[in-house]
């Protein structure tokens, strides 16, 4: 899981890094807006599955 999350927050960087060096002023607010949902999305999913696993994990113990 966390290397997913690094792997997203290094590509997050190259990204904005691109768009500073492209003579842009910079993300627009939409583009932000697309970000921080798509970010929260993928943190959603990540969430979900991990939850999901450990209780099916918490349910193979003897008890």
């Amino acid at each position: 899981m966390f290397t997913l999350t690094q792997s997203l927050f290094t590509e997050v960087r190259r990204r904005a890094r691109l768009v500073r060096s492209s003579g842009d002023a910079g993300l627009q607010t939409v583009e932000w807006i697309f970000l921080v949902v798509g970010i929260l999305a993928i943190a959603a999913i990540v969430i979900t599955a991990v939850t999901v696993f450990v209780q099916g994990q918490v349910g193979k113990l003897p008890g």
